[in-house]
């Protein structure tokens, strides 16, 4: 098999400059209708495909976006991606995507990959680097969306879900429900819905009057690494109910609690977080505090293409709020006098 052509190839077949080809190729007027049908016929004799890179020599655009992930095994993420890829394609612009493992140095050498890439822009979920390093990285790589990041610099727009209420709200409905001693399990500590999920948890023991213990809380380094034995901790503290950053840790604990010889929700109630399928087919089926997670994949997306294009006004920070969604994992209580 041969070489593959390159835009200097067919050039030099015809007899005109790179550039000349280039704007045959992007359908740019400058070119006499002779030259464009001899480009036009070598293009199509030798089956010629130029490469990104090369259209986007006069465009200026590669219709690529990058797109950082710290783990696309998450069902949280996959069904995100979802929503990103449908409505980026529905506009024309492909996907590059590159997951991290929660790796700050792959972060980094994603980012810098992107712009050797020239993409169009950025879509990031980066739980570990910090805001310093994307204050200065953004404006060299922007348009970029901040997925569940809340940063105000030039060039960015943040999509996040208030889990400060998630938090709230599933500690109020547990507190309710009768509960008083709630153990909670966060995810990674340098993760912004993490600090926002305690600090949820934290208000709606203040506003109920119930004491915070710091001794139930606990949280993992890497995504439910360790829940198993953090609900074991919190069982012998004697907590009646546990609220979790995500389902997938909800349905850890649930089968921790069955380990431990105890039943859900008779024994301990359990709440999660995401909404995902998976909720629904846990036994029993769980009380989580449910997000639209494609529609937040179409609203991250569509926010970027407006940046791209630049002729359309966008909100700098829109946030999503989750919705409690009963399921039989949590149960009142009742204590006699």
């Amino acid at each position: 098999m041969g070489k593959k052509l390159t835009i200097m190839d067919i050039a030099q077949m015809a007899g005109v400059s790179r550039q000349t080809v280039s704007r045959v190729l992007n359908n740019k007027p400058e070119v006499n209708e002779a030259t464009r049908k001899q480009v036009q016929r070598l293009i199509e004799k030798h089956g010629f495909q130029p490469s990104l890179q090369a259209r986007s020599m006069v465009t200026r655009k590669t219709n690529m976006i990058a797109l950082l992930l710290p783990d696309i095994a998450n069902p949280f993420f996959a069904e995100v991606v979802r929503g990103i890829e449908r409505t980026l394609r529905e506009n024309n612009l492909n996907v590059f995507l590159m997951t991290t493992e929660e790796d700050v140095e792959q972060e980094n050498a994603f980012v810098q990959l992107s712009k050797n890439y020239n993409v169009d822009g950025m879509i990031l979920c980066s739980p570990r680097l910090d805001d310093a390093n994307l204050r200065k990285l953004i404006p060299e790589i922007s348009p970029v969306v901040l997925l569940n990041r809340d940063l105000d610099v030039d060039g960015a727009a943040c999509v996040v879900v208030d889990a400060t209420h998630g938090g709230y709200v599933a500690t109020k409905y547990l507190i309710e429900q009768g509960h008083s001693k709630i153990g909670i399990i966060v995810g990674p500590p340098r993760a912004y819905s993490s600090i926002q999920r305690l600090e949820g948890y934290k208000k709606a023991l203040q506003d109920f009057g119930i004491p915070f213990d710091n001794d139930l809380v606990m949280q993992v380094e890497v995504d439910n690494k360790g829940v198993h034995k953090m609900t074991e901790k919190l069982i012998k503290q004697n907590v009646t109910s546990i609220t979790t950053y995500n389902d997938m840790a909800a349905a850890h604990v649930i089968q921790a609690c069955t380990d431990l010889n105890l039943n859900v929700p008779e024994d301990i109630s359990v709440i999660g977080f995401d909404g995902l399928a998976i909720s629904q087919f846990t036994n029993p089926t769980l009380t989580t505090m449910s997000l639209p997670l494609f529609e937040i994949g179409e609203t991250v997306a569509s926010i970027l293409i407006k940046m791209i294009k630049g002729n359309e006004p966008f909100e700098r920070l829109s946030k999503v709020y989750p919705i409690l969604k009963e399921g039989n994992s949590t149960k009142s209580v009742h204590f006699s006098d």
